[in-house]
């Protein structure tokens, strides 16, 4: 199903009636690397010195929450290509969102335009990524951990993300959940995963403050099936973001690159799941 965000028809799942016209999505594939040849395939997203609030990236105009968009001259924040984003945070406190208390460290884009993603059917994504290697993990294993993609709980039930994959303090790939009935939220996933290294991951959600599921695929392997758990509030209004965010600091730069990203949607992309990615890292 290919429409145009300035389509407005109304489709019927189920029970479920919401707005058709969220429900484009694209994918591509790019090869970034670290080497200033291949880094300069991005381009800079500065603008007099900033970054815009908005952007157009990946056939959505994102909104940007990160320290370029308040503080000049900080191009390492975000750097794109036609299908492919690069994104990096530094210590010092310049890097942050400019709601963000002094101790994140936060470059993210996000999608928050309504309608945003409705309750109770299934919605596909994917990405493929790379998480480049920390230069301190001792540091860094005296923090949080963080996130590099996450649906945000856009309604009056707030806190942390409906879905969420993470990097851990110690460095493990990790996938949390969190709803209504669980708002504390829970662990689901945690294994190593290379840094350095392209993954493909493509994952079905269904958001249900009682009858939620979830499906990832890592690399074409199933690593998760959740069923009948609480994903997401009553309220709906979720929202997909991607980027880096480490609500507990740092030690030192986390860089991560994307690329063949398709937004949470309804079609299917169980073909998706056997996709290996035509980039590598640097």
């Amino acid at each position: 199903m290919d429409l145009s965000r300035r389509e407005y028809c109304l489709l019927a799942v189920g029970a479920t009636v919401f707005p058709l016209g969220y429900w484009s999505a694209s994918s591509s594939s790019s090869r970034p690397a670290r080497s200033d040849r291949r880094l300069s395939q991005y381009h800079s997203t500065l603008v007099d010195g900033l970054t815009p609030g908005h952007i157009d990236w990946n056939g959505r105009k994102w909104r940007c929450a990160m320290g370029s968009t308040w503080n000049k001259g900080m191009d390492h924040s975000l750097r794109l290509a036609p299908n492919r984003a690069r994104f990096e945070i530094r210590e010092g406190k310049e890097n942050r969102g400019p709601a963000d208390d002094a101790k994140k460290r936060r470059s993210e884009i996000r999608f928050p335009k309504s309608p945003r993603l409705p309750n109770d059917v299934p919605l596909w994504g994917a990405m493929s990524f790379v998480h480049h290697q920390w230069d301190d993990p001792a540091g860094m294993a005296g923090n949080w951990g963080g996130v590099h993609g996450q649906l945000h709980i856009g309604s009056k039930f707030g806190g942390s993300p409906a879905v969420a994959f993470r990097r851990t303090r110690r460095g493990a790939f990790a996938i949390t959940t969190r709803g209504e009935r669980d708002p504390e939220g829970s662990r689901r996933y945690e294994r190593p995963l290379p840094f350095d290294a392209v993954h493909s991951l493509v994952y079905r959600v269904v958001l249900s403050p009682s009858n939620g599921a979830l499906h990832v695929w890592l690399n074409g392997d199933s690593v998760l099936d959740l069923r009948g758990v609480s994903i997401g509030s009553r309220d709906a209004g979720c929202y997909w973001s991607v980027g880096c965010y480490y609500s507990g600091g740092i030690s030192c730069p986390i860089v991560a690159e994307y690329g063949d990203h398709i937004y949470p949607g309804l079609a299917d992309l169980s073909s998706r799941i056997r996709f290996r990615p035509d980039w590598r890292p640097a």
